[in-house]
């Protein structure tokens, strides 16, 4: 890929990653000063923006390659959690009706692990020199995944099990919609027989007398 910097007010370029690397050990490229590539539409980064050198220390960073720690964390994470709380409610034969509450808990945590890891990754891509791909992509992970794998050049793997585990999804709540209609439609019976039950203020009036 070509990059261009600033030069004293003037634009240089085009050079390697490896020329530019060069010219970053020898301080003619310094934190502040504007690079730019193809991969960054119209605007200029600063070197440090760029994935080039470290914001903090100013220390050259020899790669760009974007680690897949926190995209993987944002794919089976959230997953994993989803699934453990389904089996265990499953195991200890918890009705549909009572378990709300837990639910609602697990969920609050399940999304806390899934925009914290959702963010953390759209940062290393962009900290790498890259625009990460758009933010409403959260809404649907295999297009986010598949922008990503643009974006980086890379994460094949995390697409493909991304599909599996939408597939998988898809599958098992169609497997467990009779199950969860027919245990809705038992509690709604058993609170219609209770209401039915209970006596009126006129049946009780009438009894009194």
């Amino acid at each position: 890929m070509e990059w261009f910097y600033e030069n004293n007010g003037q634009q240089s370029g085009p050079v390697s990653r490896e020329e530019i690397l060069r010219l970053i050990m020898q301080q003619r490229i310094r934190p502040e000063t504007l690079v730019w590539n193809p991969s960054f539409g119209e605007n200029w980064r600063p070197a440090s923006a760029a994935g080039l050198v470290s914001p903090l220390t100013g220390i050259l960073r020899p790669s760009a390659e974007v680690s897949e720690h926190w995209a993987w964390v944002l794919l089976v994470g959230p997953w994993i959690m989803g699934r453990l709380t389904l089996y265990i409610l499953d195991w200890r034969h918890v009705p549909e009706a009572a378990r709300m509450s837990t639910n609602g808990i697990v969920g609050l945590l399940v999304l806390g692990l899934f925009f914290t890891a959702f963010t953390l990754d759209r940062n290393a891509i962009r900290e790498a020199g890259n625009n990460p791909p758009g933010f409403w992509w959260w809404l649907f992970l295999p297009g986010y995944f598949w922008r990503r794998r643009q974006v980086v050049g890379k994460g094949t793997s995390l697409l493909v099990v991304s599909l599996v585990l939408l597939a998988f999804n898809i599958g098992d709540t169609i497997a467990r919609f009779p199950e969860i209609r027919e245990q809705a439609r038992h509690a709604h019976h058993s609170t219609g027989t209770v209401q039915s039950a209970a006596p009126t203020d006129g049946d009780s009036e009438q009894e009194n007398l």
